[in-house]
């Protein structure tokens, strides 16, 4: 029963981890189009200002963006880590019940 509830622990912590390596994934996947959209721009003519205008924001949109997707990742991940630590308190007590006799 405890290396059931261990390797529940561990797959949950491990699908926490990979919703979090998936929203940096995707944070550089934004950031990465983000430089796209600015090679863009560049490489057409326009006046430099309005290119460090468009630059600037594209960039703060793929920085919130990308914040957003890590801070609701960082988010699941507390709530399976805080889920598995009910179970190992769960499991705990159980333990020490049986050991105590208490059915």
């Amino acid at each position: 029963m405890a290396a059931e509830m261990g390797e529940t622990i561990r797959g949950i912590e491990g699908e926490a981890e990979k919703l979090i390596e998936k929203a940096g994934a995707d944070a550089g996947n934004i950031l990465e189009d983000a430089d796209r959209e600015i090679a863009r721009i560049l490489s057409a003519e326009t006046v430099m200002d309005e290119v460090r205008i468009e630059h600037d924001r594209i960039i703060a949109e793929a920085k919130e963006e990308a914040e957003k997707k890590i801070q609701g990742s960082k988010k699941k991940a507390d709530v399976i880590r805080s889920r598995s630590s009910r179970k190992i308190d769960a499991l705990s007590q159980q333990t020490a019940n049986h050991i105590r006799g208490i059915f």
